[in-house]
């Protein structure tokens, strides 16, 4: 196996090991003590510690918030120490995030991130999530949020 194809089954046994069956102790195995999240949708003052046990925190918190979720990687590319992959993530919305409250609808996102590996295990992340169409489900946002505006004849 390339070292390309070991980190793409890497990455997708983090995504259905830790996410979706929820084995945390995958963590240990799977990602790097000094791991590095570039997320903008992260505010800046965000209480979280970095590193693996920061990874930890995200996916019990995101597990909590989304407690079905089940996570569709719908594609992934591999070269060298990087997997890119775009996925959807589908889960019942029963926990706080941030200021919006429990919906208790099911809510899909999407979101690509860019993953590099290092000796195996996931070392940093670069993501980009699609939490507008989320939160439009969930009924925080209008759904008529980017409709065009009517005109005065209508």
């Amino acid at each position: 196996m390339t070292t390309a194809e070991t980190n793409e089954s890497v990455y997708r046994r983090i995504n259905e090991e830790i996410w979706e069956k929820r084995n945390f102790d995958a963590v240990d195995d799977l990602i790097a003590e000094d791991y590095v999240l570039h997320d903008p949708s992260m505010p800046d003052d965000a209480e979280w510690s970095g590193g693996r046990e920061g990874y930890r925190e995200m996916v019990e918190m995101g597990t909590d918030v989304f407690e079905d979720a089940t996570i569709d990687i719908q594609q992934t590319i591999s070269a060298d120490d990087y997997v890119i992959g775009r996925w959807s993530m589908t889960g019942t919305h029963v926990g706080e995030m941030g200021n919006v409250q429990p919906s208790n609808e099911e809510v899909t996102m999407t979101g690509i991130e860019i993953s590099r590996f290092e000796d195996g295990k996931l070392a940093e992340s670069w993501q980009e999530i699609n939490m507008l169409d989320m939160l439009t489900q969930a009924g925080e946002l209008p759904e008529d949020l980017f409709a065009p505006e009517m005109s005065a004849d209508d």
